[in-house]
């Protein structure tokens, strides 16, 4: 019997974040139930989250042996160190799955010699590809023409039907309990690095709430270069709770009442756990995202982080009521069901028998 192999190229560290290894996590849970071997293929970049990976029982090929302070690099020596890799199972079934924001078509056609099939993710609409199964999770407002990203033949799987969120997520939707609109947990979530720094900012706002007896979760990435600060402003109140890379987020998120967070993939987590959330837009891809989930009622889009300060999401919190978040909350569960990894991985085993 022929092996069937899905290799992920996939990368993650300080300047890019853990949303992409998160969404791939995602897929690997779910291919992993159908008879596929799950590789991972990665740069060594600084803050990045490879050992976890590892010891999540999966196998990572590492493009290069010192850490790097960048994500940025060469496609060429990037696309013929990964077609080494692969040559290594060239009697096989080879599938590639790539979610890179420096990769595009000329990388994506040096590869079509060793694989059978090539899928994308891609929410960036910067970039073309030449794929045979292009995923798109993202809402958009309508500005961003994604027809030209990507070949005619290929399928398409758009929108937040197929957020790709862990297991986790689908699991704890089960019981989510129906929020009242009162706030007695908040949650402070901005991803993997917060290089806007918003964790500290949004605590500033906390701290002057501190009368109102609200308990707070804060969680951090590894690669967050403030999390030593953040802890210490955690342990010196008491209803404030550290966490720090979590194997949990979504025991944790399912228990708030409101988040204050970043757009990115958090958003598909909180909106499956029906959580409202004030979201601030740490990057230029989160933009078109965040303004159209807005729209659809599930979050307070405040904008551009780096305009933000701590009054602004005073201010939010404080405009809150309960109808709203009660609204927010409807909106949020209907928006993202927690099967959108489960239907890819379909998709993916479908185009592997063609």
């Amino acid at each position: 019997m022929i092996q069937k192999n899905i290799f992920i190229r996939v990368d993650s560290g300080s300047d890019v974040g853990l949303g992409h290894v998160m969404r791939c996590f995602a897929i690997a849970e779910s291919i992993n139930t159908m008879n596929f071997n799950v590789y991972f293929i990665s740069k060594k970049i600084r803050g990045n989250i490879i050992k976890r990976i590892e010891n999540d029982g999966y196998k990572v090929f590492h493009l290069n042996s010192k850490v790097l302070k960048s994500s940025k690099l060469d496609w060429k020596m990037d696309a013929l160190e990964t077609t080494k890799i692969i040559q290594r199972f060239k009697n096989e079934k080879n599938l590639l799955l790539v979610d890179n924001y420096e990769l595009s078509k000329m990388w994506e056609m040096s590869l079509k010699s060793v694989v059978d099939k090539i899928i994308i993710i891609d929410d960036f609409s910067n970039r073309s590809h030449n794929c045979n199964l292009f995923i798109d999770q993202n809402l958009h407002t309508g500005k961003i023409d994604r027809n030209k990203k990507y070949s005619k033949n290929c399928k398409k799987l758009l929108g937040p039907k197929y957020a790709l969120l862990r297991n986790e997520f689908a699991e704890n939707r089960k019981n989510v309990k129906n929020r009242s609109g009162k706030i007695n947990r908040i949650l402070i979530s901005f991803g993997g690095s917060d290089e806007k720094n918003q964790t500290l900012i949004s605590l500033k706002a906390i701290k002057k709430l501190a009368e109102e007896k609200i308990n707070v979760d804060v969680i951090v990435g590894e690669p967050n270069k403030n999390k030593t600060k953040i802890k210490k402003i955690c342990s010196s109140m008491e209803n404030l709770t550290y966490y720090q890379q979590p194997k949990n987020i979504a025991k944790i998120m399912k228990r708030a009442d409101l988040a204050i967070g970043a757009g990115g993939i958090i958003t598909w987590e909180r909106c499956c756990l029906g959580l409202p959330s004030i979201v601030s837009i740490v990057s230029k891809n989160q933009e078109d995202m965040v303004n159209a989930v807005a729209r659809k009622g599930c979050l307070i889009n405040l904008g551009k982080a780096e305009r933000l300060t701590s009054e602004d999401y005073l201010n939010a919190i404080k405009n809150l009521n309960p109808g709203k978040l009660v609204h927010m909350q409807k909106k949020c569960m209907k928006l993202v069901d927690g099967k959108g990894a489960e239907r890819v991985a379909k998709q993916i085993s479908l185009i592997a028998k063609r």
